[in-house]
């Protein structure tokens, strides 16, 4: 039977006018026993929405501490070996970002000598994540608009300083939790490569990824300057 859950969050550039990615979220709070059985069912929806002639990569986040064990990584290898897709199409999110040990060391090796993209999620500024994205050469960093809506604060300013370091490393951003239309506004004025949330859309199942183009915010948009 296929997977038929409301669990694909769809990614979409800022303007709402392309589909850019997908965040499968029962990862976000998955136990270690669920991890492979999750990935397995997200790498599973990549292939489904390739036989629709739809390439549409996906992130599965992953916390940092299931990543430390050595048969979870052996697992997840085994099954981006055998899924035999393209390079750009799994993304591994990091979530609940420690200290760089060996054990987190060997598992991006391995996972990015796959091909594997690292983006890391829910990030907050913390030094040891900003080391994290440096040393491994992290794709995208995604931040929560919600700690970005009062610009003027302390730690509003910081995370927007960090931002602009971000840019400077060639790693692009994303802005989750986009609810409101200046939360929109806020990512074109930092200059935020894609956005996803409730303004854009909320998820959807897998089929339905197959038939979303844009965003309700990009049609919008669209027949506003349609009708100038």
């Amino acid at each position: 039977m296929a997977y038929r859950g409301i669990d694909f969050e769809p990614i979409f550039n800022r303007s709402g006018s392309s589909l850019k990615g997908v965040l499968f979220r029962p990862l976000l709070s998955a136990s270690s026993s669920e991890v492979l059985r999750y990935c397995m069912e997200g790498i599973d929806a990549i292939h489904y929405w390739q036989c629709s002639n739809r390439i549409i990569p996906l992130i599965l986040p992953i916390k940092v501490t299931d990543l430390k064990i050595a048969a979870c990584v052996d697992g997840l290898c085994d099954l981006i070996l055998n899924s035999r897709l393209p390079i750009g199409l799994i993304n591994i999110g990091f979530l609940h970002h420690q200290d760089i040990d060996n054990e987190l060391t060997a598992a991006v090796t391995k996972l990015r000598r796959l091909g594997v993209l690292f983006h890391a999620l829910q990030f907050d500024g913390n030094p040891n994540t900003i080391k994290l994205i440096s040393q491994f050469q992290f794709e995208a960093v995604h931040l929560d608009v919600s700690h970005l809506r009062e610009t003027s604060s302390l730690s509003g300013t910081q995370l927007i300083d960090q931002i602009h370091l971000l840019k400077k490393w060639s790693c692009k951003t994303y802005f989750s939790n986009v609810t409101f239309v200046r939360d929109n506004e806020l990512a074109y004025q930092l200059g935020i490569d894609y956005c996803y949330g409730s303004l854009m859309l909320s998820p959807v199942n897998r089929h339905q990824i197959i038939h979303i183009q844009d965003s309700r915010i990009g049609k919008a948009l669209f027949s506003i300057q349609t009708s100038k």
